[in-house]
């Protein structure tokens, strides 16, 4: 709004309205004494141009876009900790103990969960700590007499990051500009979006009846959500104090309570379950660039197809079915050409159609299989 009222030109405006007769030559008394003042003012400007952004919903950032979402009812999803399941031989450490692993130099906690589970959640919140192997040693920090060995195990939750402007800009403006009210569609999704660990919310009406809801939840990541996550949504939009369930195809379903304790309307009967995850296993043969590995290019190819599933998972559309293309994977191939000469014989599950991937369901990355050839 102010870009234009820069030192030059406000000091060009000044010394235009100089009286007459006086010197305004650079190095001049006039000069001289008008400069700071002039400086200061439009550092001025420069500021009020500053404040003029954080006001307004698509320029604002950091803590004054917190302050905008938040007079909306909305606030900024807070980083979470990856989690692992623990397993050990000897003597069990009781909860509360901790645990460092080397490679990352991360600390981790061991808990327990409702069901018994033992898990180790790291003590710093964030995807940094997504990476651990099953099998990893746990180090304990203090001696457990008569604990053999500790091991992390598979990914009992991911951890994931703050949440970045843009993603709660997106949803203050949905809120603001869109039609979330009354318990309608788009009301259950942005309340659902709101919980910490919910990257993107599903919705499915009348799924079971009259004044039934289902919402499909989706983490940050584009991977299915933890239980605790599931039961976090659950609890916010419609608790479930009188443990009513529902089967339907084989599967037990929570329903809540409908009594209007959470966020959704009297008689709104709500389940939020997670994503199931449909692995995509990708195989082909490759002539690799002089110097990798085959362990190299198989890295280099499992994250680059991992970006792009859970691209296809993120920005896709409410109505848009999501399908993995093969055509998609091999061109992200042929893009690799720090670590493929060529490649050929590409398949996904062992077929070289595309996958459809159901409103239910996520894609996820499982084996990648690269055949090196001369």
């Amino acid at each position: 709004m102010f870009e234009a009222q820069t030192y030059e030109a406000l000091m060009k405006e000044v010394l235009a309205a100089a009286p007459p007769g006086i010197d305004t030559r650079q190095g001049s008394i006039f000069f001289d004494a008008i400069s700071a003042v002039v400086n200061k003012i439009a550092k001025l400007y420069s500021d009020l141009d500053r404040v003029f952004e954080t006001v307004f919903i698509t320029t604002a950032t950091d803590e004054y876009l917190d302050l905008r979402a938040m007079e909306y009812g909305l606030v900024r999803q807070v980083a979470t900790p990856a989690k692992y399941f623990f397993f050990c031989t000897g003597t069990r450490p009781a909860v509360g103990w901790r645990f460092f692993h080397n490679d990352s130099g991360y600390y981790f906690m061991l808990k327990e969960a409702n069901d018994g589970t033992l898990f180790l959640e790291s003590e710093t919140a964030g995807t940094q700590c997504n990476y651990i192997q099953s099998g990893d040693i746990a180090v304990p920090v203090n001696t457990v007499v008569r604990m053999r060995s500790a091991n992390f195990g598979d990914v009992y939750e991911y951890g994931t990051d703050t949440e970045d402007d843009e993603s709660l800009r997106e949803r203050v403006i949905e809120k603001v500009a869109g039609s979330a009210e009354n318990g309608n569609k788009q009301h259950y999704k942005t309340w659902c979006e709101s919980v910490s660990g919910v990257g993107q919310a599903r919705i499915e009406p009348l799924w079971n009846g009259e004044n039934t809801v289902k919402a499909v939840l989706i983490s940050p990541l584009g991977l299915p959500v933890s239980d605790s996550v599931v039961e976090a949504v659950q609890q916010y939009v419609d608790p479930n104090g009188l443990g009513m369930t529902v089967e339907i195809g084989g599967k037990t379903y929570v329903v809540g309570d409908g009594l209007g304790n959470g966020r959704a309307n009297i008689g709104a009967h709500f389940t939020a379950v997670s994503a199931e995850e449909v692995g995509i296993n990708v195989t082909f043969d490759a002539e690799l660039v002089s110097g990798k590995t085959q362990q190299a290019a198989i890295e280099a190819a499992s994250m680059a197809i991992s970006d792009y599933l859970k691209a296809l998972v993120l920005e896709a559309t409410e109505d848009e079915t999501i399908v993995v293309r093969v055509s998609t994977i091999g061109a992200i191939l042929a893009g690799l050409t720090s670590y493929f000469v060529d490649y050929a014989n590409l398949t996904l599950n062992g077929g070289t159609a595309n996958i459809r991937i159901s409103d239910e369901d996520v894609p996820v990355l499982g084996e990648v299989t690269v055949s090196v050839v001369s």
